[in-house]
């Protein structure tokens, strides 16, 4: 089963040649599709998030491969085995590792996902699956043009998370008069407080909001694709410019 659920749309570039040699570092995955010799295998690169210009390198991830390259991957959950319960410095610089097969759990940072979107105009993409084989893929975060049957859980849901300030428990920029990155268990865009959160605490599967430490339904959720006491087993966060 794959569900898919699109907030904008984007056609494929057909690139015909690469590079004979490949300049020192690209800003994004796009470039690196576009002009690496490796461009379009997914894989490890190194990047200037800042621009070419920038002293900052980053190695990420790039899903290169299949009909729509480019996409950066900045998150990923799949096995529980690293907490996403980070302070606010934390989730700044980023946590965790990603190997060049795309595996591992991981931030990629949010000083860096503010440098890579603000190159230009920004879309993600989420990939989430299930406990019992099923997936869904799209492009959310900020919405134009909703598809799909996954459900819109960020923007369109109650309460949305469309427009949102990133909270951690030592942060608070919520709407909710209490923490709510505390109380979920994760830095995330709270409103008061979540339709979603793939920040939230690893679970496996169904679990009993009443045997959380709030009571809460706290787990890596996605409300419109599962119910909130539902946690799934993988998801995956990837960024790309529209222009692309």
């Amino acid at each position: 089963m794959k569900l898919l659920f699109k907030f904008q749309e984007a056609e494929p570039v057909q690139t015909n040649s690469r590079s004979a040699v490949c300049p020192s570092l690209f800003t994004d995955c796009v470039e690196a599709y576009q002009n690496h010799l490796k461009g379009e295998t997914n894989g490890l690169f190194k990047i200037k998030p800042g621009g070419t210009d920038s002293t900052k390198v980053v190695e990420v991830y790039c899903q290169q491969e299949g009909l729509m390259g480019g996409w950066l991957l900045v998150q990923q959950r799949e096995s529980g085995a690293l907490t996403f319960n980070r302070t606010w410095a934390e989730y700044n610089s980023g946590f965790g590792s990603v190997d060049a097969r795309g595996k591992g759990e991981f931030w990629l940072g949010n000083q860096n996902l503010h440098l890579l979107t603000n190159q230009g105009e920004t879309m993600m993409k989420v990939e989430l699956e299930d406990w019992e084989g099923g997936a869904a893929s799209g492009y959310p975060l900020y919405v134009s043009g909703y598809t799909g049957d996954a459900g819109d859980a960020l923007a369109t849901s109650q309460p949305p998370h469309s427009g949102m300030k990133f909270s951690t428990f030592d942060k608070d920029n919520d709407k909710w008069q209490k923490n709510c990155a505390e109380t979920y268990g994760g830095g995330w865009w709270y409103n008061n407080c979540q339709s979603a959160n793939l920040n939230g605490i690893y679970y496996k599967g169904r679990y009993e909001p009443e045997n959380t430490p709030y009571e809460v339904s706290n787990g890596v959720v996605w409300g419109t694709y599962k119910t909130l006491n539902y946690s799934l087993k993988s998801v995956r966060m990837f960024i790309r410019s529209t222009a692309f």
